[in-house]
């Protein structure tokens, strides 16, 4: 049995037929992202979930990480076509397990970036290290361009939405073994962002918190930069789900066909997240009664 490497932080992605858009993510950790947390002491490693890729692309995006990437860049090919993006996740946290000891993983989509300055290194270090060393649970890290760090609630009580992974998601190991126990999980067709949130603030609410302006993350398909083509991104979830492009019958784009006829939240965690008769549906509300019996207990303050 080969050993487990042992890293702080584990960065975590899975990529779906997107060569260029991963390559350049892994350049922008390899560049930036990892040294920046390396110099407060932090080690780190990537672990890719590629699918759809071949030998030769692997040996490419390998070789764009960076020379002596060794043991910080982990390749993980597919071993079997998927369906569902629950069961993406949930082999590619298998995957990760099977390579790497690790205290928070960051869960990052493959078409996004990290632009390395010096405030935004500094924020990073300073988030993962609070992470860290106070055990937190979970953190869901904001989309946006702002480098004033600002930590708050995870759930907002006054629109009770399940965070979703909106930059990135960081959830401690026992987030990540929670979703591999989790039965359903596989099943989900969408939103399988906010069953691991709800896994893991349901168990420590307070120990779960919103991170606002790291500062220097874009998602491509809704921040991107100057120099990136516009319109849909091909690959990912949309290929996945053998989404065709936007039409009048897909009033949600690529979620379309998951929201009307998958597998979501709800089913999954009925006695958390709302009904399909609810308008906080679509975007993983939380029911009511969780949050009074949370309230009652004096763990959402």
């Amino acid at each position: 049995m080969t050993a487990l490497i042992e890293r702080d932080v584990a960065v975590l992605i899975c990529s779906r037929g997107r060569e260029d858009l991963l390559g350049r993510l892994l350049e922008d950790l390899g560049g930036g992202f990892l040294p920046a947390l390396a110099a407060g002491g932090i080690g780190a490693a990537v672990v890719v979930y590629a699918q759809g890729y071949g030998p030769e692309a692997l040996e490419r995006l390998a070789r764009r990480f960076g020379p002596g990437a060794g043991e910080n860049l982990i390749l993980v090919p597919a071993g079997r076509p998927h369906a569902r993006i629950g069961d993406v996740v949930r082999t590619a946290a298998e995957g990760l397990h099977a390579r790497l000891r690790y205290r928070l993983a960051m869960l990052m989509d493959d078409d996004s970036t990290y632009e390395a300055r010096p405030a935004t290194d500094a924020n990073l270090r300073r988030a993962a290290q609070t992470f860290l060393e106070r055990g937190h649970r979970a953190y869901s890290i904001k989309l946006g361009p702002e480098e004033t760090l600002r930590i708050g609630p995870f759930v907002d009580p006054d629109g009770p939405i399940m965070p979703f992974k909106e930059k990135m998601m960081w959830v401690s190991r026992p987030v990540l073994d929670a979703v591999l126990a989790q039965p359903r999980f596989a099943e989900l067709s969408i939103g399988e962002d906010a069953v691991v949130a709800a896994l893991a603030w349901l168990a420590e609410p307070r120990a779960c918190l919103a991170v606002h302006g790291i500062g220097g993350f874009l998602h491509l398909g809704f921040e991107a930069p100057a120099d990136a083509a516009g319109g849909e991104l091909p690959g990912g979830y949309g290929e996945l789900m053998g989404y065709a492009g936007p039409s009048a019958d897909t009033p949600h784009g690529k979620y379309d066909a998951a929201l009307r006829h998958g597998v979501t939240p709800h089913h999954v965690m009925p006695d958390v997240f709302v009904g399909e008769d609810h308008p906080h549906y679509i975007y993983n509300g939380i029911r009511p009664e969780v949050l009074d019996r949370l309230r009652a207990g004096g763990l959402l303050g």
